[in-house]
């Protein structure tokens, strides 16, 4: 795990917030809309993206540590989202993984700069020609049943993670594997069809667990506690859905006992709820606070509020079903509508920052390729030029078309302001003429109801979907090949659509297809040369920026707020926060 001395600074510092909280400033390339607060307690950890021509090879250990002394040794924790699944192979989300992150770990792990690491092997060798990559794992490491981690038990996991009838979404993280072995009980092999220039980090991802459970539970790991049998400082005793998940310390551990003996997550969707239970004590640190009142925690003595940057972008997805969608000037009309400014300022309290790319800020190959500025005449225009007109109610229609009234599903409590911004749009699209009907629920619903084959969205009208992606490694092929790439194309594995295979592996919720893409796509993932991957990146952003696959919108950080004497968070790109170092003082 990343030392907790090189990041305690991030932890102890309480941001002084006036207004509204700084973007980060060591994100390169910030828009210049975003007002920018100095705060010089604010934390200082910087986004760095790895040189995708040289494989990234771990050299620190890990080296187990004598735990600080804590005055308590149960951490209580308020988030907002309750888990869909438990399997480590098949997340949905990254808060989720922040619960399942603390009881199992991944074969690499990441510094706070994002750079590989050791965790659970100490070792890779890339051949040459970028087709081999070599593993070696760390020896005397057991599993919370007791189990010893050997190459074996790691070529279990690939097949299960590659299992032909029932693929996981963290196969679409490791493409082109064209076979893996176990040399010896200590070293495991991958040899790639092509080169997959960032396949080292792809690595970052891959979680472990132990024989029993994928051989005695099987289907039963995605929500069952006792089947989560991996090797993590934590164990998984309870999930009661909707109410806690309860993890106690593995006594175990291989490296080192930590400082705590139990966490407890309680799911509380409501914001206000989770500061109320913060203030009284009920519990210790609380993920996502209201925007609104990250001024007043800040001020509140006894509580901290730590921001940090993230790779969440946040858009709304076109379902290119929906025949007015597949007119360009339409889906443009739809990015002009919409005032981003206001937006930022008003409802995310200036914390967000506006993108002006198809894939995040701080990414490999990031540049500001264009700006949808708002403006609702434009919008107007564009959709009077597409054939619409407005009806006796205002509402736009169209002869071929008929009426612009669509259904646009969002997600509630998965970040601040999730809820308010479907609002808005809401009300901004009717500006235009568009009737929109908000369709909402919980993180498990949300994610299911995204996840719909083709035909059920069509059947329920969901024509238009609030989204936001947040992958953990700066590489924008973890963005624009998972969203757009008609490879992607979400539902029923053994089902066609418009002639495209569909994978439940899929993320490409929207149906969008663009083979000039995909083309260059195919091109940048095998390309080594890192002047002509940054050649293609651009190709590819000014693609998707001129088509508008989506409504491009803004980037968020993370925030927490903690009692003031919690320490050893560590803060990973990624929005993840690993509570195993920390500790109260």
């Amino acid at each position: 795990m990343v030392s907790s001395r090189k990041l305690v600074g991030i932890v102890i510092a309480i941001i002084v917030i006036i207004g509204a909280v700084v973007f980060i400033t060591t994100y390169r390339g910030a828009p210049q809309e975003v007002p920018k607060i100095t705060s010089p307690a604010s934390p200082t950890a910087t986004i760095t993206t790895p040189r995708p021509t040289t494989p990234t090879t771990p050299t620190q250990p890990i080296v187990p540590t004598t735990p600080p002394t804590t005055t308590k040794d149960e951490l209580k924790v308020a988030i907002g989202t309750d888990l869909d699944t438990l399997d480590p192979h098949d997340q949905t989300t990254n808060l989720v993984e922040n619960v399942i992150m603390h009881t199992c770990e991944r074969l690499f792990d990441r510094d706070e700069k994002g750079n590989l690491i050791p965790m659970l092997a100490t070792k890779l060798e890339v051949s040459s020609d970028g087709l081999v990559y070599t593993i070696y794992l760390r020896q005397g490491v057991k599993f919370h049943n007791g189990e010893v981690l050997t190459a074996d038990t790691v070529k279990l996991n690939f097949d299960r993670i590659f299992n032909a009838t029932a693929k996981k979404r963290l196969s679409t993280y490791l493409p082109n594997v064209k076979s893996y072995r176990a040399v010896n009980e200590s070293v495991f092999e991958i040899v790639l069809s092509k080169p997959f220039s960032p396949f080292s980090m792809s690595l970052s991802l891959v979680y472990i667990v132990a024989k029993e459970a994928i051989i005695k539970y099987g289907d039963a790991l995605p929500r069952e506690p006792k089947a989560l049998i991996c090797t993590g400082p934590f164990k998984m005793v309870e999930w009661v859905k909707g109410t806690r998940v309860v993890l106690e310390r593995f006594d175990g551990y291989w490296g080192g006992t930590v400082p705590l003996k139990r966490i407890v997550f309680y799911i509380v969707p409501e914001d206000a709820t989770r500061e109320a239970m913060l203030l009284a004590g009920d519990v210790d640190l609380i993920f996502w606070p209201s925007l609104a009142s990250l001024q007043r925690l800040s001020q509140t003595p006894g509580i901290k509020v730590v921001q940090y940057p993230t790779y969440r972008y946040v858009m709304l997805h076109f379902n290119f079903d929906y025949p007015a969608f597949q007119d360009k000037r339409v889906r443009l009309a739809f990015n002009y509508a919409l005032d981003k400014e206001t937006i930022v300022s008003k409802i995310f309290y200036g914390t967000a920052t506006i993108v002006k790319s198809p894939w995040q800020i701080g990414m490999f190959g990031y540049s500001d390729i264009g700006y949808y500025k708002y403006d609702p005449e434009k919008a107007k225009q564009l959709l009077t030029e597409a054939g619409f007109k407005a009806g006796p109610d205002g509402v736009l229609t169209h002869p071929q078309y008929g009426k612009l009234s669509i259904k646009m599903v969002h997600m509630k409590g998965r970040f601040p302001g999730d809820v308010e911004l479907a609002q808005a749009v809401q009300g901004y699209l009717r500006n235009i003429g568009v009737e929109v009907e908000l369709v909402t629920g919980d993180w498990p619903w949300y994610i299911n109801t995204i996840y719909l084959s083709p035909t059920d969205k069509a059947k329920n009208g969901y024509w238009l979907f609030q989204r936001s992606w947040g992958p953990n490694i700066p590489d924008p092929y973890y963005t624009v090949f998972f969203l757009y790439s008609c490879n992607m194309w979400v539902g029923p594995s053994n089902m066609t659509h418009k002639g495209i295979n569909l994978t439940t592996a899929g993320r490409n919720i929207g149906y969008y297809c663009n083979p000039e893409f995909d083309k260059i796509l195919d091109q940048y993932i095998v390309e080594t040369n890192e002047a002509k991957r940054l050649e293609l990146a651009a190709a590819m952003a000014k693609i998707l920026w001129d088509d508008a696959p989506a409504v491009f919108l803004f980037q968020l950080n993370i925030f927490v707020a903690a009692k003031s004497n919690l320490e050893g968070l560590v803060f990973v790109p990624g929005e993840q926060i690993y509570l195993g170092k920390a500790y109260f003082k």
